[in-house]
């Protein structure tokens, strides 16, 4: 039952907040800034590259001015304009987050993005004071980050829409709770994987009776 269940864990883009196509297309926004043309295929592109990596691509490509410094310090203004000003919440994630808040769990955000992102987009969504701690910068392809919020991995909740994240935290011994986010391409493996999987947050709300 939910009393066995002492912490919980959630991702943040395509998680708690409808972010991954921001930075799907994140490009595609930036080179329209300046006024220009993104070529179909520049989103597909650029998806695996490092920031720095990307700016080296898009300034040989379109004749950028700026440096390749400057080029992802503008990407992080946009960014961090996004988290402040745009982003919105998953259908379900208030409700569920104020739940498990209300039963004593105690919740954590995780998230490979920056901390002060994530608490700019928290805090306007009213989620903030729901959490612990949030904890930006982290690399979910190590299971330490997940440990080093909770050392009972059976007594707590990871909330995640990729895969690699699930298999993670499901490799270190934790009960992983998947989301769908329709940027993430393997859903028949991500199903297969997590211990539950639902199409938006609302679907958590009935957990205790699942756990």
């Amino acid at each position: 039952m939910i009393k066995t269940i002492k912490t919980a864990i959630f991702d943040l883009d395509g998680t708690l907040i409808n972010s991954c196509e921001m930075w799907r297309t994140i490009g595609e926004r930036y080179v329209r800034s300046l006024g220009k043309i993104p070529a179909d295929d520049l989103s597909e592109r650029l998806w695996e590259r490092s920031l720095f990596d990307a700016a080296k691509m898009l300034k040989e490509e379109y004749d950028i001015k700026f440096s390749e410094s400057e080029m992802t310090e503008q990407v992080l203004e946009m960014t961090d304009s996004y988290y402040r000003f745009e982003a919105e919440a998953k259908r379900g994630a208030k409700e569920l987050v104020k739940m498990l808040y209300e039963r004593g769990i105690t919740l954590y955000v995780l998230t490979s993005s920056g901390e002060n992102q994530a608490r700019a987009a928290l805090k306007r969504l009213g989620l903030s004071g729901y959490f612990a701690a949030i904890v930006g910068g982290a690399d979910k392809s190590k299971p330490e980050c997940f440990l080093k919020l909770s050392e009972e991995p059976r007594q707590t909740l990871v909330f995640e829409d990729s895969l690699y994240s699930v298999k993670t935290a499901k490799a270190a011994g934790f009960i992983t709770c998947a989301v769908y986010d329709n940027f993430e391409s393997s859903q028949s493996e991500l199903r297969e994987t997590a211990d539950f999987f639902e199409n938006d947050l609302f679907g958590y709300l009935d957990i205790s009776e699942r756990i």
